[in-house]
């Protein structure tokens, strides 16, 4: 009985110790938001734009036509479709956006208007101090780290948190763990190389969706 009850304790030590370290690396997140979201509206203040219409007008930068909707940047940014029109519309009013019609003639596309570029270079390093701060890790915490981020962001989407996730661990060419190399241990089928952790994608072109 005694030995069973130590066995019992030191596996509940070994669970109560993993909860611990999950705890602290959400909060260890929770607390890289906070900042993010910090960075964000001085960026956004110092241009007289909302946060939301900051991350609108970056979108626009990077976004294929297909996605220079709307509809998909209320997706990409996790808002209801009447929010981000909100914020549109007031991009509009500052003279940074346009809306054109699709190639189906109903579907209104946005771009950026020359207003809206300039102000898309001078938003671009908004996120320095984060960059910086990354820059300064050991490249291969670096690697490590955005490993286990992108396989967090894959599991999140499976459980529905994440809407939106164009990244190498939730695309359908992604095979994990195929190759003994540590460095380089995925596989996609799609370029058929192995994939350095390094090489790893967050939004890629050429995505498309797993199926489990």
């Amino acid at each position: 009985m005694g030995g069973y009850m130590t066995k019992t304790s030191g596996t509940s030590t070994r669970r109560h110790a993993s909860d611990e370290v999950e705890r602290r690396l959400a909060d260890a997140l929770e607390r890289l938001g906070h900042g993010l979201r910090s960075l964000a509206q001085r960026s956004a203040r110092e241009h007289g734009l909302s946060p939301l219409q900051q991350q609108a007008v970056l979108a626009l930068v990077r976004q294929p036509a297909a996605r220079r909707e709307v509809s998909a940047l209320a997706a990409e940014f996790d808002v209801t479709s009447p929010t981000m029109s909100d914020a549109v519309a007031a991009l509009e009013r500052k003279g940074l956006v346009t809306r054109s019609p699709g190639l189906d003639g109903r579907r209104r596309l946005l771009s950026l208007t020359d207003a809206g570029q300039q102000v898309a270079r001078e938003l671009a390093p908004w996120d320095g101090p984060l960059l910086e701060a990354f820059a300064r890790l050991p490249a291969p915490d670096r690697d490590t780290t955005l490993h286990s981020l992108l396989r967090v962001i894959a599991d999140l989407q499976r459980q529905g948190v994440v809407s939106v996730a164009r990244t190498c661990t939730t695309c359908r060419f992604f095979e994990p763990d195929a190759h003994a190399d540590a460095s380089a241990p995925h596989h996609c089928h799609l370029l058929r190389v192995p994939l350095p952790l390094a090489d790893l994608r967050t939004d890629c072109s050429e995505h498309q969706p797993a199926t489990d």
